[in-house]
């Protein structure tokens, strides 16, 4: 609880994945990745409760052992490639009458969080309770991106100017998915959550997002660094 503020923090950890067979339930540094995130946020001082919302029974149970919320295993609808995790926030709400004021999204993908990084988010979310997102600094000038089209040709994705002096360049950002703060009561079916409104910047192995084995290797390295130091 945050000044009288009830938050819930929610974890979606389907059963299925492409690129990386049984990506949530994988072991990272001994543990299964999902439960890097329940750990974070069962330890930090602000967050009242955890929601694991999943289709997995495995996962199910090792989230009840960990003191989360024993809820219901989510519908098939809700867990396939083109699932959207506003809709399965909706589907916990509506299903378990969940009564909070703001919930906090942690993506099982991004291992590493720190307690300081999810306090000071939460800290500035609730100045004034308007959508956070975590974003990351880029060094590439947008209006130097191009896609190539079917033609072969390439094809502006911004109206920036391509002439444009490194020196004029504003400071650009990237979303990244580590953490999305929003008002619970405000989320409706048409909430884009890559649309949050504040920025809260974070870096380094905070923006690691495991996609596929390279990410999980990259993920194995840092725990190992980590350990040694």
């Amino acid at each position: 609880m945050y000044n009288n503020k009830r938050i819930l923090a929610f974890i979606p950890a389907r059963a299925n994945s492409k690129r990386v067979i049984n990506k949530n339930k994988r072991l990272l540094a001994g543990k299964p990745l999902f439960l890097h995130s329940v750990e974070v946020a069962k330890n930090n001082k602000f967050i009242d409760d955890v929601l694991v919302s999943t289709d997995d029974h495995e996962i199910k149970e090792l989230s009840i052992k960990s003191g989360c919320l024993n809820t219901s295993l989510r519908p098939d609808y809700l867990s396939g490639d083109n699932a959207r995790i506003v809709d399965s926030i909706l589907y916990e709400v509506s299903t378990n009458l969940l009564n909070y004021d703001a919930v906090i999204l942690l993506q099982p993908t991004f291992p590493f969080r720190s307690n300081e990084l999810l306090n000071n988010s939460i800290i500035e979310y609730f100045k004034n309770e308007e959508s956070l997102i975590t974003v990351e600094k880029i060094n590439i000038f947008p209006g130097f991106i191009r896609k190539i089209d079917k033609k072969g040709i390439l094809e502006k994705i911004t109206n920036l100017s391509g002439d444009t002096r490194s020196q004029d360049f504003n400071d650009y950002y990237k979303i990244v998915g580590n953490v999305y703060i929003n008002n619970l009561k405000k989320i409706k079916k048409e909430t884009i959550l890559n649309e949050n409104k504040y920025p809260f910047e974070i870096e380094g192995e905070f923006c690691l997002d495991i996609d596929t084995e390279e990410d999980f290797k990259k993920a194995t390295d840092i725990y190992d660094v980590n350990k040694k130091q």
